[in-house]
């Protein structure tokens, strides 16, 4: 009787080790589905942001110039289709980037060392004319996630370099970096 009692003991103990175990592994695997998920966001982000027509196009999108917001709507607004495209899509990619950034799908730091530190030029380059479309057409949450990516990249820049907000003061002031 006592041997029963005994091994109903163990066959409970090794039925909840059983359960533990599956439990532990479940975790770590979705702990490494999760990584792996991170990475392949990443990857795509990188694919297009960086690639040569990724960069042709930021390049093409930060010598536009303007004086005001008309100016800019007049010149690179609907009438301009191909323009306008580029830098709605530019600004978009940053966009996405800051929801997956925000929604933790990806960290800030990976974002920001595969070159999501283009997205604060960018932004401080455009800003305005977010402005202008959240007050005119779109509202305020217009690219709100844009400016939240610009905002984390810069934080991390300036963690590395303190002196960064000069330079982008400068930027503002000048249009250089």
């Amino acid at each position: 009787m006592v041997e029963l009692a005994a091994l109903q003991a163990i066959s409970y103990v090794m039925g909840s080790l059983g359960v533990f175990v599956a439990a532990l592994y479940y975790i770590i695997n979705l702990r490494y589905n999760m990584k792996a998920r991170e990475m392949e966001i990443a990857q795509l982000f990188v694919k297009e942001w960086t690639s040569e027509q990724g960069m042709q196009r930021y390049a093409k999108m930060m010598t536009l110039e303007w004086t005001d917001y008309d100016d800019f709507m007049k010149k690179y607004g609907y009438s301009n289709p191909e323009m306008f495209g580029l830098w709605v899509s530019q600004l978009f990619m940053i966009e996405t980037m800051g929801i997956l950034m925000k929604s933790g799908a990806v960290s800030p730091e990976k974002i920001y060392y595969l070159g999501g530190y283009g997205g604060i030029r960018m932004w401080e380059k455009y800003k305005d004319i977010v402005a202008g479309r959240r007050g005119i057409s779109w509202g305020h949450d217009y690219m709100t996630n844009a400016e939240y990516l610009a905002n984390e990249c810069k934080k991390i820049k300036l963690k590395h370099d303190v002196s960064f907000d000069e330079k982008l003061e400068n930027y503002r002031k000048t249009g250089s970096l």
